[in-house]
């Protein structure tokens, strides 16, 4: 299956995420018969944290309209293929979610996955059964539909921010850091603003040769990537040249855009240079693993995936930076870990607008901070991002608990396209060689 893309073998914790592991079956199971719904009424603080309703604004949320249903140990709760116009989720019980293949696994109430909706979209995409007593409640899908409410500024005003960062410390000092007007933009390499500002006119090859060549690191990168699988032809690059005129101006720009982020992690304090460093890690991962979905979707091009993996999360910048200005007496490592996930995406959106990139990608940070991120039913730039993130934290034997793979919008979306769900094993090979090579180009 798609997500078994970058599993590792002999590693439990992708085991238990994937389907391959084919647990036992769950007690014979009963034919589907038809449930009645009844309305029914659920604490705001525990709508508050179903994903992705717990977003809505708490007025929709205390009006929303919920109906829960029973079932019986063996009870079909839904059958893959069959159509759907709700969110359902586990609010009693165990359930047993099995694919087409026969394998699966279990959802048990009060875990992570518990607060993901079971199914998500106009069909399902797995079986579900009752292994115990369950209660289910279904949210119409039309009550959630559209952009989410845009993300508050937890920065401009700490008020909204949520409980963990009013008692930390750190946060407290960005904050009036931040408010004071002193946050500091990391700026682009020369290079690629010269490149990207020439570009803006009518520029010929030669001239973005000239600019390119002003950096040599940059320029010897520039034809390696030329070289590589994707872009590869029967006579190698050996020159600046040679490298942009296969390539393109376009895809060029952003290429140089790529490597010159990498000047931008570093540190000059052990600890947090350490966290730098490994941000810099995820960032290539992610990108490697974007520009090869993006090669087999068609989705996008494989280096605009590639440089938006990269600044996926690119508003951690500011934050390490500021931390690096502080004595280590004055905030705890913890408290900093804490509140990097937590306010790092509008500052990417707005390091990316500054940099005068496009609106998909000053997008990005913000939009794949959500799962269940839902622009249309088209796959694009976004939901290339989102899965590859997804399968980087898989992969990477992550902490970060993670919903169902099949329940995320990005996922439903692949429909026919060549990366599908029964992609052969030959093909996700291809894919990890690919992914390493991409990976070598942007290290060191």
């Amino acid at each position: 299956m798609f997500f078994n893309l970058f599993k590792k073998s002999g590693q439990d914790q992708e085991q238990k995420q994937a389907f391959e592991d084919k647990p036992p079956k769950p007690v014979e199971s009963a034919p589907a018969v038809a449930v009645k719904h009844k309305p029914v009424s659920l604490p705001l603080e525990f709508l508050s944290r179903l994903i992705p309703i717990g977003k809505l604004p708490t007025e929709a949320l205390e009006k929303l309209p919920l109906h829960a249903a029973t079932f019986a140990p063996g009870a079909t709760i839904f059958k893959q293929g069959t159509y759907n116009d709700s969110l359902i989720y586990l609010v009693k019980g165990i359930v047993y979610l099995e694919a087409p293949n026969g394998s699966g696994q279990e959802i048990t109430t009060g875990t992570l996955k518990a607060l993901c909706p079971l199914t998500f979209g106009a069909k399902h995409q797995l079986t579900a059964f009752a292994k115990s007593d369950v209660m289910v409640i279904y949210v119409g899908s039309d009550q959630v539909s559209g952009k989410p409410n845009p993300r508050a500024n937890f920065l401009a005003d700490p008020e909204l921010a949520p409980p963990v960062l009013k008692t930390n410390a750190f946060f407290k000092l960005f904050c009036r850091f931040y408010q004071s007007g002193n946050l500091v933009i990391p700026s682009l390499p020369s290079v690629a603003v010269k490149l990207r500002t020439a570009m803006q006119g009518d520029i010929g090859i030669n001239e973005a040769v000239k600019i390119i060549s002003l950096d040599p690191a940059i320029t010897a990168k520039l034809i390696q990537i030329s070289n590589g699988a994707l872009y590869q032809t029967t006579v190698p690059s050996t020159s600046c040249l040679a490298a942009v005129s296969r390539l393109g101006l376009s895809t060029t720009r952003t290429i140089v855009t790529s490597i010159s982020l990498r000047h931008l992690f570093s540190s000059q304090q052990p600890e947090v240079n350490k966290r730098v460093q490994n941000i810099w890690k995820q960032s290539l991962r992610v990108s490697s693993i974007s520009q090869v979905l993006a090669g087999l979707t068609k989705a996008a091009t494989p280096d605009q995936a590639l440089l938006a993996g990269l600044v996926h999360n690119i508003g951690l910048l500011p934050i390490l930076k500021f931390a690096e200005t502080l004595k280590p007496d004055h905030f705890k490592l913890t408290d900093l870990d804490v509140c990097l996930p937590l306010i790092q995406a509008q500052l990417g959106s707005m390091i990316l607008s500054d940099w005068g990139f496009t609106e998909s990608l000053v997008n990005i940070p913000l939009e794949v901070e959500d799962w269940f991120h839902y622009e249309s039913n088209k796959l694009d730039l976004t939901d290339i991002v989102l899965l590859a993130k997804y399968h980087s934290l898989l992969a990477n034997n992550s902490n970060t608990e993670l919903p169902l793979l099949s329940t995320l919008p990005a996922y439903q979306k692949l429909g026919n396209n060549s990366l599908s769900p029964d992609m052969s094993l030959q093909v996700l090979q291809d894919a990890k060689q690919q992914i390493a090579e991409a990976m070598a180009l942007f290290t060191g």
